[in-house]
């Protein structure tokens, strides 16, 4: 089976039918192939040697081991017994100072997540929004600021630029709205009960098993794209009302002396930008700050700042994206 023609095959899918709903894609995960891929994808990154509650070292692990190991992940699989393993939960220091827990899991799980990821990929890339930069291919916090770059000067002048950072997001993701996000697009109920199952293993700290209702754990090789779909619902709401307008809209807005929005996203950091007054930048902080509440997520830090100068207020835009 080509993986690459599969992939293509499903994102193609996805950009001509937009409402289409996936099934069959279980079969995928537990194929050999791509399950062999995705273990040679972990096994060539360093985090590879980062064992899991477990104790396996991917790279120290014998071939022959790597082989019984593969083989027993298939089986349970195609008969439906896998069953996730809890991450271990270990802090990493932040630039603030603070600590950022990250939950890392056992190399066979690291392995079904990546295989999941390469499933999923490319029917959500198909329909994310250039809003979107953070965890996605082909973009990074560069893309985010060179968007600012074409936004924060004299010709755009979105100076009045609102910053939301979601408080805990990975950690407080509803695993229950993400079920109900990820069926818009899968109908597929065994990738939704591998999903879940993910989502339900929780993390060991301390020895201790925590099994929370909300969260998918930084460190999880399939946590970024969950959280992209998530707040993917946040860029379809600025897309919606926003970025949806035709140039008479536009027009007609800055007759009534409101401005353009513009959303730019890096994972759970986003600016929300206007060329219009300081008023309707208070009224978009609030507009994000309740729709996120519909999510069940939020805000730690919203503030609104503007500058005559362009190049400060990028400046200050890249610092947060960064």
């Amino acid at each position: 089976m080509e993986i690459a023609r599969v992939q293509k095959s499903l994102a193609t899918k996805a950009l001509s039918q937009p409402t289409h709903r996936f099934d069959d894609l279980y079969r995928y995960v537990r194929d050999v192939n791509w399950l062999e891929s995705a273990r040679s994808a972990i096994m060539s990154n360093n985090g590879a040697k980062t064992p899991g509650v477990d104790g396996i070292n991917g790279q120290e692990l014998p071939v022959t081991e790597w082989l019984a190991l593969l083989n027993q992940t298939i089986e349970e699989l195609r008969e439906g017994t896998y069953c996730p393993m809890p991450a271990r939960r270990i802090y990493i220091p932040k630039a603030n100072g603070k600590l950022r827990p990250l939950g890392i899991p056992t190399i066979r799980d690291r392995m079904v997540q990546e295989a999941l990821r390469m499933v999923m990929e490319p029917i959500y890339e198909s329909h994310f929004l250039p809003c979107s930069n953070g965890f996605r291919p082909g973009r990074s916090t560069m893309t985010a600021i060179n968007h600012l770059q074409r936004l924060c000067n004299e010709k755009g002048k979105y100076f009045w630029i609102v910053e939301g950072d979601i408080k805990g997001c990975f950690d407080n993701i509803s695993h229950q709205k993400l079920i109900h996000v990820l069926r818009k697009r899968i109908a597929d109920e065994r990738l939704l009960s591998l999903i879940w199952a993910f989502l339900k293993a929780g993390y060991m700290e301390d020895r201790c098993l925590h099994t929370p209702n909300v969260g998918t754990p930084q460190g999880g090789i399939a946590s970024p794209l969950l959280a992209n779909i998530y707040l993917h619902e946040m860029d379809l709401h600025w897309q919606e009302r926003y970025n949806s307008m035709s140039t008479r809209q536009r027009d007609r807005r800055r007759k009534e002396g409101k401005g353009n929005v513009q959303l730019v996203r890096y994972a759970d950091d986003f600016l929300v930008l206007t060329n219009g007054a300081k008023a309707e930048a208070e009224a978009l902080k609030e507009e994000f700050g309740e729709f996120l509440q519909h999510l069940e997520l939020t805000l730690s830090t919203f503030s609104d700042f503007t500058s005559n100068d362009a190049q400060s207020s990028l400046n200050r835009s890249e610092k947060c994206c960064m």
